[in-house]
């Protein structure tokens, strides 16, 4: 099983340090998914960084130089312990990987069992017992539910824990 350790990236520099590490002959793993920006009334789909900051690189003690990895375009420094770089745990990469669409992409497999317009029961929390409409998840696992609340519906964020299908 192949180990891995962590590179730190310049900001919004993770994509270019991919990029010009594979040029060089690593394995790098960049775990992203895909979100929406809106900015100056306008929607658009962007890729993002799942780590900010951060990507994975595959090491072998005995054959992978990992110093150039230091002076390479994006990336800022390794996490180390002294003078060695850390390894991460090859399974949380691999877990990562299991997640992941035929894209490419983190999907988060699992993490959201609801459909737009789907009926829910908030379970936690100061609005605890109340009925809402689910109306989506957003990038920090807060999901947008609309309550009826005076005779209007009421758009409020909860945890996505916080929330079950109403029976």
């Amino acid at each position: 099983m192949a180990e891995w350790i962590v590179a730190h990236c310049h900001a919004n520099a993770e994509m270019k340090a991919e990029a010009h590490l594979k040029r060089q002959g690593f394995e790098v793993y960049l775990p992203k998914y895909k979100t929406m920006r809106r900015h100056a009334r306008r929607i658009e789909t962007v890729i993002r960084s799942l780590f900010p900051r951060y990507l994975f690189i595959e090491f072998n003690a005995n054959s992978t130089h990992w110093r150039p990895i230091c002076s390479t375009v994006g990336v800022s420094h390794l996490l180390t312990a002294g003078e060695r770089p850390l390894v991460a745990p090859s399974l949380v990469i691999e877990q990562l990987r299991q997640r992941e669409d035929d894209s490419g992409l983190f999907s988060g497999a699992g993490g959201n069992p609801f459909q737009k317009g789907d009926t829910v029961q908030i379970t936690t929390g100061p609005l605890a017992d109340h009925s809402g409409i689910f109306d989506g998840l957003n990038d920090v696992q807060r999901v947008a539910v609309l309550l009826d609340i005076m005779g209007r519906q009421v758009k409020t964020l909860v945890p996505l824990e916080a929330i079950c299908r109403d029976s």
